[in-house]
């Protein structure tokens, strides 16, 4: 029985493997990259340092194993540390000294493979045909490993199975001796002590702890139990967050027991500072404080150290050999990192050997000799609706007695790449599902591996009763005391005395966009809800989410929330938001016109993403809920049967509804930005004064994007100091920039709908119609937010070392530099067929069909027939170069 599964789990995660090497949907984009080496000598030893930044949390340990994609091509390197959002990482190969941007890989399958070689080794070790002894991955036989309980993971996987309980203990025997030993008045229902004894009694426990009904406290809980049963436990998760918050509730109950003060209680991994903070002595750096003070001294002032380094090599105007000191310095606290950090991982792997209670990640349990070749009394595994099934089947295979399930199905499913059968029914499905459960509840049949979580303490009421009625079929009731204990949230601002807000932007003329073709992105709703946020901010909450369906939205978001001053608000996607909670939660629904339909992830019904995704969002909040909706869009896009659009008009009826404009449309609320550094003008006549202004202050480069015919001398003049450089794109880009000099037009299509000035990649002007002269205008003056604008909107076209403008900024000269000034060559304005330069127009040389070809790679250029690539070509009879396409062999000029 478990070979078969194997067999159907190896399939599945090769599939899904072969999905993720084909697709760069994993990548982590990162921007501002800035190359630290510059000595030749380390060119030689093959490593050069740079530092970047990111709009996403990444936590894996140092040293992983990277590749970068940049300019089309891939290149090796390490992950030398991370420090928030910013990154060292150490190159095999020089790549330039500043890199706009580049997309990190770090090779997410390697985990899966782990994954492969543990079933496969478990299969093996419980097979009667197995070897004597075969070599596991460490070099050691698996007969020296204990035996996999290859029982308990069928056991798990079965539907239907009767509960038959292994042990007669009962929470009320260790309910007593928890108090006792942490003081602590323990608070916990009847439903929640039915779940500790559960997991007590039974192989098999099944605890479905919807939304605030206490599964996390539940979990701390059934392991203190335990422990103080004498049983070990491994505490697992899918993401490090999820293993953060079950093992902050474990110290909770055990911080002041013998274990936890002799390090036996120990997080593994990559834990989040704040556990640091909370519970020191969960983490090995804590307990090694204590143990090996100056290990520890050492390690941290060195770290320091190359944080402050990497921050000054950032700085402009940085001297070439002062970069070089820098470099040299960093490499010199790497090399004594990499010794120190040996010896802490030999520490930790000794801890971990001997705890009593370890949590880590699955993957993370799939890579670790310290946990594979051992086994624990019990394995619990949380938020397990979001695992893959071969994990938890794995999980319980290292359990001796017993393993217990943690989570929600109602809540995000594991999310696979793969498009095959197999990954469909074993990594796109969870746990709960194949056991039966969900068809237990839904048949409303018992099922006795099952105890339900019914009490939740989290949400106002006037929030908890959307996912109720909705998702839970009226199962969960409120706890005593939540509507007064959440009262002071909900006559906080934005809106007090509303828990539920609807923000309706059907009349607000949101543009939702696709970025990189993939992801979605709305720049208007982005802006109303870190408005929103602000507002919230300026009140006094401390406990803010920002949350939306799509990673592009929220890296716009976490721009701009950064340049703002909003580092305490918390932005993420549904996915990472599951676990969390926040006083208060704005949901970006981003979904709009001109899209043709509503996003996939808002399709389906009951059992669908959509469902689970609209659960999710709205049960992170405890006193107030906002959500921004295009509402008219979703009520054209999804029927009635959507889960998504019934959550949306669920809360429409309930909430206090919103109609925003930014104009003086009939029943709305004109939108008025608090956020600094943002503008609303009401119509393109208010702006124009400051737009001019602007104009002509460029320094280096304007950037259009006018999706129209209408010219946007009506709304601005667009004449500016000589010598900057002007690129446009649009259907009609050669008539804007007619007669402008040093002008590049590299597009005829217009990314969308909206009307876009970008100056210097500092301000960015969106006419949000630009037919209409009376549609409103926005000014964002946020560098670091355009930047990433810039990048979605394709403002300027991709080259060598990035976007032109900044290549040419940044000495990065794809056709060469002027002999007199060393600025870079271009397309003469005057004679297309020459390439000079902008302060001296008689330097230079005359364009070759190579210099075409690279030409129209840079400014991407295609054909306005076919849509194919075009390549340079020179007439025989006068010497003139000009594009020809690939395929139907049309022609057009320079």
């Amino acid at each position: 029985m478990f070979h078969d599964y194997c067999h159907h789990f190896q399939q599945a995660i090769a599939d899904e493997i072969k999905a993720l090497q084909q697709a760069d949907r994993s990548m982590t984009p990162i921007t501002d990259g800035h190359r630290i080496s510059q000595d030749q000598s380390e060119q030689r030893r093959g490593e050069h340092l740079y530092s970047f930044t990111t709009d996403t949390e990444i936590r894996f340990p140092e040293d992983t194993p990277i590749d970068l994609h940049y300019n089309r091509q891939q290149y090796r390197g390490t992950l030398v540390s991370v420090d928030g959002f910013d990154l060292l990482i150490a190159l095999e190969t020089n790549i330039g000294d500043r890199i706009p941007k580049a997309k990190l890989n770090i090779e997410p399958w390697f985990l899966l493979e782990a994954l492969q070689e543990r079933l496969a080794t478990a299969n093996i070790r419980n097979s009667a045909n197995s070897p004597a002894a075969t070599p596991g991955s460490n070099g050691t036989s698996i007969n020296d490993v204990p035996p996999a309980n290859s029982p308990l993971a069928e056991a798990l996987l079965s539907p239907y199975l009767q509960a038959t309980p292994n042990s007669t203990e009962d929470f009320s025997q260790f309910a007593p001796r928890i108090e006792a030993e942490t003081g602590l008045e323990l608070r916990y229902n009847h439903h929640q002590a039915a779940a500790i004894t559960h997991v007590l009694q039974h192989p098999v426990s099944f605890i479905w702890g919807p939304p605030g009904t206490g599964k996390t406290s539940t979990l701390g809980l059934a392991v203190a139990a335990l422990v103080h049963s004498g049983q070990s436990v491994l505490v697992l998760a899918h993401s490090n967050a999820a293993v953060d918050t079950a093992m902050t509730s474990v110290a909770k109950y055990l911080e002041q027991s013998s274990y936890y003060r002799n390090g036996m209680v120990l997080r593994f991994g990559i834990p989040a500072s704040d556990i640091h903070q909370r519970y020191p002595m969960l983490n090995v750096r804590g307990i090694l404080r204590m143990q090996q003070p100056a290990l520890i001294q050492e390690i941290e002032g060195l770290e320091q150290e190359r944080e402050r380094l990497t921050r000054e090599s950032r700085q402009s105007q940085l001297s070439t050999s002062r970069k070089k000191v820098i470099d040299t310095q960093i490499k010199r606290i790497r090399d004594r990192l990499s010794e120190l950090k040996r010896q802490l991982r030999e520490h930790e792997s000794r801890l971990v050997s001997q705890g009593m209670v370890i949590g880590c990640t699955l993957s993370k349990a799939t890579i670790a000799p310290e946990i594979f070749e051992r086994r624990f009394d019990a394995v619990i595994i949380d938020e397990a609706s979001m695992a893959y099934i071969p994990h938890c089947a794995y999980g319980a295979t290292l359990a001796k007695k017993r393993i217990a399930i943690f989570g929600d199905f109602r809540q995000l499913a594991p999310v696979s790449q793969a498009k095959t059968e197999a990954a469909a029914q074993w990594l796109q499905r969870d746990i709960f599902d194949e056991a039966g459960i969900i068809e237990a509840v839904n048949r409303d049949r018992e099922d006795q591996r099952l105890v339900l979580l019914q009490t939740q303490y989290r949400m106002h009421p006037a929030i908890s009763a959307i996912p109720n009625a909705l998702f839970y079929q009226n199962r969960l009731e409120d706890g005593e005391g939540v509507r007064e204990r959440t009262q002071t949230i909900v006559h906080a601002a934005p809106q007090p005395g509303h828990p539920l807000v609807l923000y309706d932007l059907s009349h607000a003329a949101t543009v939702c966009c696709y970025q990189d073709r993939s992801s979605r992105f709305n720049l208007v709703s982005a802006l109303i809800a870190a408005d929103l946020t602000y507002q919230a901010q300026l009140a006094g909450s401390q406990s803010i989410g920002l949350i939306t369906p799509y990673s592009a939205q929220a890296r716009l978001l976490h721009r701009i929330l950064r340049e703002t001053q909003q580092r305490q608000v918390k932005v993420a996607t549904v996915h990472r938001f599951q676990g969390s909670e926040q006083n208060l939660i704005v949901f970006d629904a981003v979904d709009s016109q001109p899209m043709r339909k509503a996003s996939q992830l808002l399709r389906g019904g009951e059992q669908s993403t959509a469902a689970r995704l609209a659960n999710v969002a709205i049960s992170r909040a405890e006193g107030k809920f906002i959500g921004l909706f295009n509402h008219a869009f979703i009520s054209q896009q999804l029927d009635s049967f959507n889960s998504f659009r019934k959550f949306s008009d669920r809360l429409r009826a309930n909430a206090e509804v919103i109609p925003l404009s930014f104009t003086g449309v009939p029943n709305t609320t004109i939108w008025e930005f608090q956020l600094p550094h943002v503008t609303a003008y009401a119509n393109a006549n208010a702006a124009q004064a400051t737009i001019h202004t602007d104009l002509q202050a460029a320094q280096e480069s304007i950037a259009i994007d006018w999706p129209m015919q209408l010219q946007p001398s009506r709304h601005f003049h667009l004449q500016f100091p000589c010598g900057r450089q002007l690129f446009v794109r649009g259907p009609h880009a050669n008539t804007i920039a007619r007669n402008l000099p040093n002008r590049h037009i590299w597009k005829n299509q217009s990314f969308s709908a909206m009307g876009l000035v970008g100056i210097d990649q500092k301000i960015l002007w969106v006419y949000l119609d630009p037919a209409n002269s009376n549609a409103p205008v926005f000014r964002i003056a946020l560098p670091e937010t355009i930047k990433l604008l810039y990048d979605f909107y394709e403002l300027i076209p991709e080259g060598t070392g990035g976007s032109v403008a900044t290549a040419f900024r940044q000495g990065d000269h794809p056709f060469g530099s002027c002999e007199i000034c060393q600025r870079p060559l271009w397309l003469n304005s005057d004679n297309p067929n020459r390439l000079s330069c902008v302060r001296h127009p008689r330097q230079g040389r005359n364009m070759t069909p190579q210099d075409a070809t690279r030409c129209a790679q840079l400014m991407q250029l295609v054909c306005p027939q076919c849509g194919a690539a075009l390549r340079g070509a020179r007439n025989s009879s006068t010497g003139q170069v000009y594009l020809r396409c690939t395929q139907c062999r049309g022609t057009r000029p320079l």
